[in-house]
């Protein structure tokens, strides 16, 4: 966070940008530098991280997929979709709360159809994970075909493609952690549910727990944070993915421990690969989805190749 908010390509020194953060004249280009660009960013990047992360593991464990990702999965495809015809001028909001509301619906509208396609009999964790990744491809696709129809310039189309937070403000910013902060509370409330899931539908049912009905639970508030990241950063891959394991090794299988664990986790890959994609290459930017397809692409290759 420290990196986020003094480290950057302005000709302020380390004092003055010290000074700035303290400081209370809102004329200060030091205060503007830190509170307008750089502070936003960084609370903005740690709470998408943080919803991809939570998203990641409740994929993981009402699916029992290792391979569950909100944005490999294309639950994040609808919401951008919805973005690109916003930007493209096919769709006028009046104000940025109601596209904020839209997007989440859209996400969410996507997650629902997933849920339907794990609810089907004899569809296995790869399976779900090839039925996936193809919808989101296919998300992806139809995004970039409606920002080129629109003759969008390419930095937009990056950004939403690939993820940047180069946009972050304090609006954005109050939006997403309100929205973190519903969805974590209801995860807490269902966490246990997960545990005779885990087990197998069949036996989950003798418990007297109703695997179809969690699992669309669970889309529901899979497809409201995947919507809430893509609106606040664009389509980030992998961070959902990795999240999960990494909270694994740090905190065990425990449910309540892996939720809070895996958002944590979340919230600091993301904004670690926010840094780096802003400042490797500074004063130039590389989309952060790019750093976190680094990531994520060697985990997701050797847990393909660990899966029986």
């Amino acid at each position: 966070m420290l990196l986020g908010i003094l480290v950057g390509p302005s000709k302020l020194g380390l004092n003055e940008l010290v000074v700035g953060l303290f400081s209370n004249d809102t004329e200060s280009v030091s205060r503007t530098i830190i509170w307008d660009v750089r502070a936003p960013r960084v609370g903005v990047s740690f709470i998408a991280g943080a919803s991809l992360g939570l998203a990641g593991v409740l994929i993981q464990l009402s699916t029992r997929s290792p391979l569950g990702d909100p944005n490999l999965f294309g639950i994040g495809g609808g919401a951008a979709m919805f973005m690109a015809a916003v930007v493209a001028g096919l769709i006028a909001t009046p104000h940025p709360l109601v596209s904020f509301v839209c997007c989440l619906g859209s996400a969410t509208a996507m997650a629902l159809l997933l849920s339907r396609c794990v609810s089907s009999k004899g569809l296995t964790p790869i399976k779900l994970a090839v039925m996936g990744i193809a919808t989101g491809a296919m998300a992806a696709a139809v995004t970039t075909s409606i920002v080129v129809y629109g003759r969008v310039f390419p930095t937009q189309i990056i950004g939403l493609v690939s993820g940047s937070f180069t946009a972050s403000n304090w609006e954005m910013f109050w939006y997403a952690s309100i929205t973190l902060a519903l969805c974590l509370l209801v995860s807490i409330k269902i966490h246990e549910k997960f545990y005779p899931i885990i087990l197998g539908d069949i036996l989950a049912k003798s418990l007297g727990v109703n695997p179809p009905r969690i699992r669309t639970l669970v889309m529901i508030i899979v497809g409201t944070l995947a919507g809430s990241s893509v609106y606040i950063g664009g389509l980030i891959g992998f961070i959902g993915l990795l999240s999960p394991h990494v909270a694994r090794r740090l905190f065990g299988n425990n449910g309540i421990h892996l939720i809070f664990g895996s958002s944590l986790c979340g919230a600091l890959l993301l904004l670690a690969s926010d840094q780096i994609s802003r400042l490797l290459f500074s004063p130039s930017e590389i989309p952060v989805g790019m750093v976190t397809v680094m990531l994520g692409a060697p985990m997701m290759i050797y847990l393909g190749w660990k899966m029986k």
